[in-house]
Parts: C-alpha cells; structure tokens; sequence
C-alpha cells in the first residue's frame, strides 16, 4: 500500500509538466466471483453499483498535442467504489468497498473527425475502505484476506465525442474491467467484473 502511494504521488507531481489532462466520471456495476476453499462458487453475490473517478495526465490524454497521431498513452489515478449484495432469504447483507489506485492507458482515435476511440489500460489498485451491512451489523472487510493485497487487472472500453472545442472535448463512454487479487494469501479466492458508464472531459 504505500508503494501505491508513493506512486500516486509521484503521476500528481507529474501533473506540473503535462500539456493535456482528462477527467472521468460515471457509474460502477460491479459482479463478484467468489470460490469457497473446497472451490465451490458462491452464486449468492448479487451485482452492486457505485460511483468511479479517473484522473488522467501527460500530453499523450489528447489527440491535438501532436497533430497526425491518433494513438495515446496517458497515465494516472481511479477512485472505484465496488459495491455488491447477497444473501439468501433469511439474511442478506451489503458490500461497501473503495478502491485507490492507478493506472496506464494507450487510446486509439477512428472516424470522422476521430469521433469515435478505443481503449486498453491495466490497472493497479488497494482496498482503502470496506464493510459489510448484516442487520444493524457492520463489519470491516479489511480483516479478510481475500479483500488484502494488490488488485489488477485490464480494462477496455470505447468512447464517442459529443462535444469538441479547441481545446476541449467532452466523450461518453463503456468501459468493461476484470479486477484480480495479485498477492495471494488467502485460501478463499475473490475476483470481480466491472462495467461501467462514463463521461469523460479533455482538457489541453
């Protein structure tokens, strides 16, 4: 966790010598895919949704820092709330978790006026914040060991530009995310896919 930090810090000191920045907002529907130490899968999670931010930085984040190149690389940070319900029908119970983390992503821009673009990014992230609601009951996810450790994974997604300016544009987009426990250590295994929904403002 705190190399992840000193990461973090090291993309937001970046920021001093970027030529073009994004920033991306939208919704999480989150799907977990938890197995059991004797690998039975537990098909009583039910997806959850909650809110994501990702903050990107470098003169590659737009197309116009270099006329001619419609292929990007941008780097930077996610806010991801992944959130999840379950139960059977005696008990349910709810999942608040909060993901930090960062993140590197190559774009590609196609279409009239490079209206349209697909993406491909793999990122790094840690837990910050986790309970589970049963009742009036609330526990922190952190004391479990298959929400501990380091997550990545790849994302993908694609956008469409509904706004342009000279030095704005505004893109809506989907975006689909597999999210993997890296470090181990625990005999229960947790993963989880995310889709999400998205506004993105570029700013040069």
């Amino acid at each position: 966790m705190k190399k992840l930090i000193l990461f973090i810090s090291f993309l937001s000191a970046s920021c001093l010598y970027a030529q073009g920045v994004f920033l991306e907002s939208g919704m999480n529907f989150t799907t977990y895919n938890y197995k059991s130490p004797g690998s039975k899968t537990t098909d009583n999670i039910q997806s959850g949704n909650g809110l994501f931010l990702r903050a990107g930085l470098g003169c590659c984040c737009l197309r116009r820092c270099s006329r001619g190149n419609r292929r990007k690389f941008s780097y930077g940070i996610a806010l991801n709330k992944y959130n999840a319900t379950g139960g059977n029908g005696f008990d349910k119970y709810d999942w608040d978790v909060t993901h930090l983390g960062v993140f590197s992503q190559w774009t590609n821009y196609f279409g009239d006026d490079d209206s349209f673009s697909f993406n491909v990014a793999f990122d790094l992230s840690s837990m910050i914040d986790g309970k589970q609601t049963l009742g009036s009951q609330t526990f922190k996810l952190s004391e479990y060991d298959e929400f501990k450790g380091i997550w990545g994974g790849p994302r993908g997604g694609f956008g469409y530009q509904v706004i342009s300016t000279n030095n704005t544009f505004l893109e809506v987009g989907y975006a689909i995310q597999v999210s993997l426990n890296l470090s181990g250590g625990s005999d229960e295994s947790l993963n989880f896919t995310t889709h999400q929904l998205g506004i993105k403002l570029n700013l040069q």
